[in-house]
């Protein structure tokens, strides 16, 4: 349809106005009906003009021959100067009529009836003042068909002189790729590096980065084709003019560190693709392309990997990767081999788990799961590699993001429960041994914490700061109640990878977070709790991160895990006060300072349980004698306690909290036994004065108006006052 519109471009008569220049000023030469015709004899074509009045009157016959310049200026204007020196102007009544005979100049150009005029649209720029100046069509240079070490520069000149019109970047790309091109000059520098001269090399290099931004897509696909043409790149940008005294390595990176398949692969040219596209990228181009052409690198990138991960979805490919985290070979070189196998599959496929998130391709994870994954997790969080533990905690985070019924898709058997130990539920037979009942041969979340457990393990145990922030992240994921609950909601746009939803129940979760607290926690948790029960704690500055996490993933189960288990725990334990205890401790403040946050929060749950605690217990002290060893000091720490009361007085105010009554309770206990301390040592700022007349003017609620303890809460107070473990959870 396009080419027949060319076709007919001109025939349609536009009423349009003839104007000729005289001196500085155009002359209006009368209004007709503007048509563009070729001369049957001549074969040259025209633009005539008949009169609108009487038609046999012609007011213009203008032939477009030569080298005649055309400009389209505001949509209705064609100007140009015609062979005699005449300049003319043809103004339109209506755009539709300007577009039309700027098409019919487009027709004869491209038609070769007069190659040798050409096309241009002026854009005015209002921001800079000169006008934009483009090129619609028009005779085109082209590089000289064979480049070579003597006519290179000229090559460079006509492909930069080409660079600034689209027609012109249009017809050069298509004749680069249609005459092989780029095949002709990597010979010119291969010869050039042969011989060592090094202007011929530089013009090279400078020849591709001109292509490269002439952002046509034909260009890239044709250069990076194949593996051949992707090092011959490669070897032409090793050389930069603008760095004459340094020389790149990209082919002998390529060739020594190139990339390597875990497992035979038959299609691997796809996978090497992807690493040689990112390669380029993110080192051989990075520094010279522009937005348009990175966009574009990337679009290639993206459509390759999804070519990748459609092979891996009709392959057996995931299945043999897991294969190797099956057996264990007996001699030690083998061994070593092996493992070091393994670790490569695990940053493998820790890479291609990104490239997946990023293209949300979420049957791609539950074919994961469902091929053997957790074998391979098993090996890495095990792993004495810190670096192999970390992507094998990221894989879970991953994974549990995505969809949290992945897990419980989990095989029982590719977890190893020797360690750390997890009770399980047995059936012991005659003969005494002790076999796995089938209800749980699979490992539901439900009940079984033996990732939660592992987990815990690396979060605890690990000396690496990014594997125990990685360890924390996908425990606080797991333990939140919203992901608990989920329904294992099916893979959507997939029927294939169902299995997630519809073989493994909902997890239940009073057993999941009853399980937690009893079987996890209690080893999670240890130094804290031997802390708060003045048992031995260990060096607290050996591993201060290890309880900033702590004062972090308790408020998160506090706040979230609104349960009697939760407080029961907490509370019975002296973790609150394990906590409390580190601030008096020979710790870093920023540790401290955690504490602090970790108080507020509880004090902003406005729970009675815990309120009744904290004024029960010692954490008043501790926290006072730190405020007393800051209250001289101009810090955050200062600043923090105050905050800690300015938050007290405030929500005391019944005009800013409805239900004051646990902060009229912590007041009163604070005024009871820190009086003086406020009194005399906060006499700097308005804080200390403003609690002390808050209390002692009665502006509190009366001691019989707090809020009435309720079931739930007798039942906290009386676990606080005997120790007795409480099972229920709401």
């Amino acid at each position: 349809m396009a080419e027949d519109k060319k076709l007919l471009a001109g025939k349609t008569p536009r009423r349009v106005k003839v104007y000729l220049l005289n001196g500085d000023d155009w002359i209006d030469n009368g209004t007709g009906f503007c048509v563009g015709e070729i001369d049957k004899e001549s074969n040259l074509p025209y633009f005539l003009v008949r009169n609108e009045l009487d038609s046999e009157n012609i007011i213009l016959k203008s032939f477009l021959e030569g080298s005649i310049q055309y400009q389209r200026q505001q949509d209705t204007l064609i100007v140009w100067t015609d062979s005699h020196g005449s300049d003319l102007a043809l103004s339109f009544q209506e755009t539709d009529g300007c577009a039309d005979l700027c098409d019919f100049i487009i027709r004869v150009q491209q038609g070769n009836y007069s190659p040798g005029i050409s096309l241009y649209y002026v854009i005015p720029n209002v921001n800079e003042g000169d006008d934009i100046t483009e090129l619609i069509t028009g005779p085109i240079r082209y590089p000289p068909d064979v480049p070579t070490v003597s006519n290179i520069s000229e090559v460079l000149e006509t492909i930069n002189q080409g660079a600034n019109a689209q027609f012109t970047r249009t017809n050069i790309s298509e004749f680069f790729v249609e005459n092989k091109y780029f095949t002709k000059l990597v010979e010119v520098f291969k010869k050039a590096e042969e011989s060592r001269d090094i202007e011929v090399l530089y013009a090279t290099s400078d020849v591709i980065k001109s292509l490269f931004l002439y952002n046509e897509s034909c260009i890239l696909e044709d250069i990076l084709s194949s593996e051949s043409k992707i090092m011959g790149l490669v070897g032409i940008l090793e050389y930069d003019s603008e760095y004459p005294n340094y020389k790149a390595s990209h082919r002998e990176f390529l060739s020594t560190q190139a990339f390597t398949t875990v497992i035979p692969v038959e299609n691997v040219e796809i996978f090497k693709k992807d690493f040689y596209l990112n390669y380029l990228k993110d080192v051989v181009l990075a520094r010279f392309l522009d937005e348009p052409t990175f966009n574009l690198i990337a679009s290639l990138i993206y459509a390759n990997q999804v070519e990748i991960f459609n092979y891996i979805k009709s392959s057996s490919i995931l299945e043999e990767l897991f294969k190797i985290y099956d057996s264990q070979l007996p001699e030690e070189p083998q061994q070593q081999q092996q493992k070091q196998k393994q670790r490569d599959g695990v940053k493998m496929l820790h890479q291609y788990v990104l490239i997946a998130k990023s293209l949300q391709k979420s049957d791609f994870f539950a074919q994961l799961v469902k091929a053997g994954l957790l074998k391979m997790i098993n090996f890495a969080l095990k792993d004495e590699d810190a670096k192999i533990r970390i992507l094998g905690t990221e894989l879970i985070v991953i994974i549990i993001e995505q969809d949290v019924s992945l897990v419980k898709a989990i095989d029982e058997a590719t977890i190893d429960n020797s360690d750390p130990p997890i009770s399980t539920h047995a059936i012991h037979t005659d003969e005494e041994t002790t076999v796995t009942s089938s209800k749980d041969s699979r490992l539901r979340l439900s009940d079984d914490m033996t990732l939660i457990s592992i987990l815990s393990k690396l979060l605890v145990e690990d000396k690496n700061i990014g594997l125990k922030n990685q360890a924390y992240e996908a425990l606080k994921t797991l333990l939140d109640p919203n992901i608990a609950s989920n329904n294992g909601s099916p893979i959507m746009g997939n029927s294939d990878y169902k299995f997630a939803s519809e073989e493994f129940e909902e997890i239940n979760t009073n057993n999941y977070f009853n399980a937690f607290y009893t079987q996890v926690a209690p080893e999670l948790f240890r130094k804290l709790i031997d802390l708060g029960t003045a048992k031995a704690a260990s060096d607290i500055r050996q591993d201060e991160l290890l309880y900033q996490l702590f004062c972090e993933l308790i408020s998160f189960c506090t706040r979230e895990h609104k349960t009697t288990m939760s407080r029961t725990f907490f509370m019975e334990n002296q973790i609150i006060l394990g906590i409390a205890k580190l601030l008096t401790s020979n710790c870093k403040m920023i540790l401290k300072l955690s504490c602090i946050r970790f108080l507020k929060h509880l004090v902003l749950l406005n729970d009675q349980s815990y309120t009744r605690y904290l004024v029960s217990q010692e954490i008043w002290v501790y926290f006072f004698k730190f405020f007393e060893s800051v209250v001289s000091e101009n810090n955050l720490a200062n600043s923090s306690c105050l905050d800690f009361l300015e938050l007290i007085i405030q929500n005391c105010d019944t005009n800013y909290n409805p239900k004051p009554s646990n902060f009229v309770i912590l007041a009163k206990h604070i005024y009871n036994n820190y009086n003086d301390f406020i009194r005399d040592k906060l006499s700097y700022v308005s804080t200390g004065t403003r609690f002390i007349d808050m209390v002692e003017n009665n502006e509190l609620l009366p001691n019989n108006a707090s809020t009435p303890i309720n079931a739930e809460e007798e039942e906290d107070q009386s676990v606080l006052e005997n120790g007795h473990d409480k099972e229920k959870i709401e």
